[in-house]
């Protein structure tokens, strides 16, 4: 049987966390809100969970699902190359709302990258996922709790009531903060790109990757 817990998204009981995490560890998958939107995530160290992740969202099997961090120090561990303008974006947004793309690094399994050995990376400034990073020993890959195509769930009744039953635990967090999906920036070349702009602003981005 499915669960569904509440959860306060600040202030989250260690027993949710560490059941949710467990339940990472175990190859499970977990629904749980951000401060963006609602996310489905499972450990990266799981070998079945980011495929199970892309059938439930009927997501192509072409686009790989980006990672939740614990910080910048993510960058080296998971990036290779990455720029310094890439780090000065990580210093200025995280945790928070900003996807940032950089080339993959060995660590980064094949399924994990895209056909331009890519991986996204975003720390989120939310205490529930941060614990549940923490509390996992490794990133979290995800993507939002929706079918592809579909609008993502910015409260948890707005979640799809079969992404709730394909997942092994759902966390009731209530709405979301920002209700928008994060920004996106490529920082695989000599200058960022913003692909999708969310609730951090083009404008605000390049600022901060060219400040000294």
């Amino acid at each position: 049987m499915n669960k569904v817990i509440h959860v306060d998204p600040e202030n989250p009981s260690a027993e949710v966390v560490n059941l949710a995490a467990t339940m990472l560890k175990d190859g499970g998958i977990v629904v749980f809100p951000t401060e963006t939107v609602y996310g489905i995530g499972a450990s990266a160290t799981s070998c079945i969970g980011s495929q199970e992740i892309i059938d439930i969202k009927m997501r192509p099997k072409n686009k790989p699902l980006p990672w939740l961090v614990d910080g910048e120090g993510a960058l080296d561990t998971y990036g290779v190359d990455v720029p310094e303008y890439a780090h000065r974006l990580a210093l200025a947004f995280w945790p928070g709302a900003l996807t940032i793309v950089v080339k993959a690094a060995d660590v980064v399994a094949r399924e994990f990258r895209d056909d331009r050995d890519t991986v996204a990376l975003r720390s989120p400034d939310h205490e529930l996922v941060q614990e549940l990073i923490r509390a996992n020993g490794a990133a979290i890959v995800t993507t939002s709790a929706n079918t592809s195509g579909q609008p993502p769930a910015t409260s948890f009744q707005e979640l799809e009531e079969r992404i709730i039953a394909a997942a092994d635990i759902a966390l009731d967090g209530g709405e979301t903060p920002h209700k928008l999906a994060s920004t996106v920036v490529d920082c695989t070349g000599p200058e960022p790109i913003v692909t999708r702009v969310g609730p951090i602003s083009a404008e605000a981005i390049m600022a901060a990757a060219t400040a000294q």
